[in-house]
């Protein structure tokens, strides 16, 4: 049994909060990737009975983005916004999630990286999640197979896989994202639960990490 500290940052693609918090975790990774590991899990956030057209729901979003902007630095682009604008966005976690579930498959330490892009190619260029050309673009810079890459997210065994972690964080009890767990000597500490920047974040995991 390893006892090297881990964290476990449960995001969803289709979550703006978790698309402002992808600098964070990415630079608290990059600090800390000698001395703890790292796994990315999608939380399914748009699933069931909530996957659909956006609708009106977009108006919601569109009041928020400023200051979700103002508080996290990032930007979305244009066409995504106006997607927003005009309700055409159809809304579902589950492609996406399983196209990070089968790129972990073939890639572990880069995952949290690849989850980012994927809500780039969201929400700066408006690319449909639902499309799966957007991940064959994605993987274009790490060396995977796009055939199999292809095979895999189409497969009924990954959308199996994925769809038993999203049960699994709602047993965990996580209802929001972004959330940060860090395990330690088989201990679980929710150390984010929503945005928190860089330097609380930091100071929380220095806390737990210098504890005996």
């Amino acid at each position: 049994m390893s006892t090297t500290p881990k964290i476990i940052y449960i995001y969803d693609p289709l979550c703006g909060w978790c698309y402002g918090f992808s600098p964070v975790i990415r630079k608290i990774e990059g600090e800390y990737k000698d001395k703890i590991d790292f796994e990315i899990i999608s939380g399914g956030m748009v699933i069931g009975e909530r996957e659909g057209l956006i609708g009106d729901f977009a108006d919601y979003i569109l009041k928020a983005l400023p200051r979700l902007e103002e508080l996290t630095g990032v930007k979305f682009g244009e066409p995504y916004l106006s997607q927003l604008r005009n309700k055409s966005l159809y809304q579902s976690s589950l492609k996406p999630s399983i196209a990070v579930e089968v790129f972990k498959s073939f890639n572990q330490k880069d995952a949290i990286v690849f989850a980012s892009s994927v809500q780039k190619a969201h929400y700066i260029d408006g690319k449909d999640l639902g499309d799966e050309q957007v991940y064959l673009d994605l993987i274009r810079p790490y060396s995977i197979d796009p055939e199999e890459y292809l095979k895999r997210l189409t497969s009924d065994d990954y959308r199996l896989e994925t769809t038993t972690l999203f049960k699994m964080i709602q047993e965990w009890g996580i209802t929001g994202f972004p959330a940060v767990i860090l395990v330690k000597n088989g201990e679980f500490f929710l150390i984010a639960k929503g945005y928190v920047d860089q330097i609380n974040l930091t100071a929380t995991i220095e806390k737990i990490l210098a504890d005996s």
